[in-house]
């Protein structure tokens, strides 16, 4: 198999698994919302994002590095997996403590700071947010072999949900929901570090000059990433510190399907990090600047059905989902499927910063992210609320995306801004249809996807670089379904 149909393959594993993983999340949300009420809600989303805030800190941007270092196969695979071993444990160890701490200092007494307690072992396990665990994913991403642990995520996944809606019909109180849902996630994370051992045995022998080496490449990524939750999780906390839990439940309950569809440009950043550093080793800018090209034509044209539909059908999906509780939630659900298409690109241009080696860029670009987000949450929120939170993210993502893109043109040059237009037309003259077609909508959503589909191929709403990568998915896909015929 040639390395642009493995990438393509390795793509179609993560977004599948992914996916997978999100309609599982998705559906325990939707319980969770729908048993515990707005203000239960709102307690369990604080407490999340109140882990993944120390979350960073078990990372620190070693693990970005770690895949593209052992991309460029430049160290010994087994050196740096063992470097990155004593790293990530140390680190994961002290956020583990610093959680505990602050939680037990500041966090308000009762349900809230007991489930928070209980919350920060994700930091160990997590599938989700950066981890200990995710450690073991790296020799799978480099080489482009992630079939492995999406299999594992989404196994470990639907343990965990189960065990959660068992746990909730049953009335139990939230510091055990929480508790179970970490729990299931432990033999998944024990089975993928005996998997990651197999491919790479770690060399344990401390080596402190690469260590220093890898620490120094990684904290420029690890300011990020704390910039990046911090952006993230702000919305949360500043609606908890000026509003109420109703109001974080509300916000929540329409940013996490928005949020959700972050496995789509996951999935081609899964395979972007590798490909692209291992091209920029070879000097071949040519070639990087096609890839890079490729993925935001990709990134635009996956978002705008979002953007879209989210405008047509915010009051159905949420009146669906959530119940009648949850109206507060369609406003704000209109604006973040707005940002949606911001937020696939911004994947994408980050992800190749950080693959042509601009990771300051990227530690820059969070510490913007993060402040002009805070700046208009503190504007916004007190006047507007909920509405408030999602119009910031709108702002402060659609101001970065074109930043970025400016950033990056001297390395990889501009998209293909008329690619992008040409799909926007077929987005909106897709939602057009939908609006107006008197079905029920899941008939409304399959018209318009495949109508929209049309219109990209027909109206060429993808650059040539985006058409040869999808083309090169389908050849793969009509390729394993011969074989398997044969």
């Amino acid at each position: 198999m040639s390395r642009f149909r493995q990438a393509a393959a390795n793509s179609g594993w993560v977004f599948a698994g992914r996916a997978s993983e999100r309609l599982i999340r998705i559906g325990v949300i939707i319980v969770l919302a729908r048993m515990l009420g707005a203000r239960g809600f709102g307690v369990y989303s604080f407490v999340f994002a109140y882990a993944e805030i120390f979350s960073v800190f078990t990372d620190a941007g070693v693990y970005a590095i770690l895949v593209r270092e052992l991309s460029k196969g430049e160290t010994p695979p087994a050196r740096l997996m063992g470097c990155a071993f004593f790293l990530k444990g140390a680190l994961a160890a002290l956020s583990w403590l610093a959680a505990f701490l602050f939680a037990g200092f500041y966090l308000p007494g009762g349900e809230t700071r007991w489930t928070a307690i209980v919350a920060i072992s994700i930091l160990f396990v997590s599938f989700r947010v950066a981890s200990f665990r995710s450690l073991f994913d790296a020799p799978f991403e480099a080489s482009l072999e992630m079939g492995v642990p999406i299999r594992w995520g989404a196994a470990s996944e639907a343990l965990s949900a189960a065990l959660v809606v068992y746990a909730v019909w049953s009335r139990w109180p939230l510091p055990a929901i929480v508790g179970v849902q970490a729990a299931a996630l432990l033999p998944g994370a024990v089975w993928m570090g005996r998997l990651s051992f197999r491919k790479i045995r770690p060399d344990f022998r401390f080596d402190y000059a690469l260590s220093k080496r890898l620490l120094s490449m990684a904290l420029p990524m690890g300011v990020a990433q704390l910039c990046l939750i911090a952006y993230t999780s702000s919305d949360i906390f500043m609606l908890r510190w000026l509003g109420a839990d109703v109001s974080v439940g509300l916000y929540a309950a329409a940013y996490k399907l928005t949020g959700s569809l972050g496995i789509i440009p996951g999935a081609m950043t899964a395979t972007l990090l590798p490909l692209l550093a291992r091209v920029k080793g070879a000097g071949d800018m040519n070639r990087a600047a096609e890839i890079y090209r490729g993925a935001v034509s990709l990134a635009v044209a996956a978002g705008l059905p979002f953007v879209v539909g989210g405008l047509f059908l915010s009051a159905e999906v949420i009146s669906f989902l959530y119940g009648a509780g949850y109206q507060g939630s369609v406003p704000v659900l209109r604006v973040l499927a707005g940002g949606v298409v911001f937020h696939f690109v911004l994947y994408i241009l980050t992800t190749s910063a950080v693959s042509i080696g601009r990771e300051r860029w990227f530690t820059l670009y969070a510490l913007l992210l993060a402040g002009l987000n805070l700046a208009g949450n503190a504007t916004l929120i007190p006047r507007f609320g909920a509405v408030g939170a999602a119009w910031a993210t709108f702002i402060t993502e659609g101001a970065l995306a074109a930043v970025s893109c400016a950033v990056l043109r001297r390395e990889l040059g501009f998209p293909d801004f008329s690619a992008g237009i040409r799909a926007f037309l077929a987005a909106l003259a897709a939602g057009a249809v939908l609006g107006w077609l008197p079905a029920p909508l899941a008939v409304r959503l399959a018209g318009g996807g495949v109508l929209y589909m049309i219109l990209i191929h027909w109206g060429r709403g993808l650059s040539p670089e985006g058409h040869s990568a999808v083309s090169a998915i389908l050849s793969l896909g009509s390729r394993s379904a011969s074989a398997k015929k044969q």
